[in-house]
């Protein structure tokens, strides 16, 4: 030891060695950590991506599984909606059979006006004396029934408020085969000549609501404020949408 003490040179040379050594293990530790570090941060990374992977694919499952429920609830609502229309239907032609000109249907109800009168079968004076009337020709129909249920009354009397009738109110007509929702849909001045205007024949439901025009007057006219209505249809229970 003292021989290799007394050579500087050599001494040095060693002290070198021994730090480059000490240099490259640091530097290989370092490197090894880093190495690991890489691998953990690629396993953390891979096992993320997996995880989010796997929910979205769970996601997707219970998205998909709620959609087809739901699709099926509409179906299943759809038949049972179709259902109870072609129970309306044959309701209504059973009491057709049996109905006969000036019966009184039921009534007439027309919301956000102060029509609130009794419903007949036929329009003739003595129908529109005692309230509204159904007009029981031209393929016309009764309520419930597929077709256009046509009915009118006197400007002066029961269907003087007509006018206050807006699109999106809706009519009632209560009767003793069913209970029938209209929704407003437009309302407009036509001609009593007018009968592409008026519907009748038609294999649709709907309803149309008509008094003289202008409103109140008491001569005769030969224009009618008429106002066009689609039907609400009610859910399985009967219940119609508010």
């Amino acid at each position: 030891m003292k021989q290799i003490l007394s050579h500087p040179k050599l001494c040095r040379c060693l002290l070198g060695c021994a730090a480059a050594l000490v240099v490259s293990i640091v530097v290989a530790v370092e490197l090894a950590w880093h190495a690991n570090d890489t691998v953990r941060q690629k396993r953390e990374e891979e096992a993320r991506q997996a995880a989010e992977a796997a929910a979205a694919e769970q996601a997707a499952r219970e998205e998909a599984a709620a959609e087809t429920a739901r699709q099926e609830e509409e179906r299943r609502l759809a038949e049972e909606a179709a259902n109870l229309r072609r129970q309306q239907v044959a309701d209504a032609a059973a009491a057709h059979e049996n109905v006969e000109y000036g019966d009184k249907l039921g009534t007439v109800r027309v919301e956000g006006t102060q029509i609130d009168c009794d419903l007949y079968w036929g329009d003739s004076n003595a129908q529109f004396d005692a309230g509204a009337g159904c007009h029981a020709a031209d393929g016309c129909v009764l309520p419930g029934e597929n077709g256009t249920v046509f009915i009118g009354g006197h400007t002066g009397t029961y269907f003087a408020d007509l006018g206050s009738a807006q699109v999106g109110d809706r009519i009632y007509l209560d009767t003793d085969w069913g209970n029938f929702v209209y929704e407003i849909t437009e309302m407009q001045v036509i001609y009593e000549t007018d009968i592409d205007k008026v519907r009748w024949g038609a294999e649709e439901p709907s309803c149309i609501l008509y008094t003289c025009y202008p409103f109140g007057i008491l001569t005769h006219t030969d224009r009618r404020y008429a106002v066009y209505a689609d039907p609400v249809e009610a859910d399985a229970d009967g219940v119609i949408p508010q």
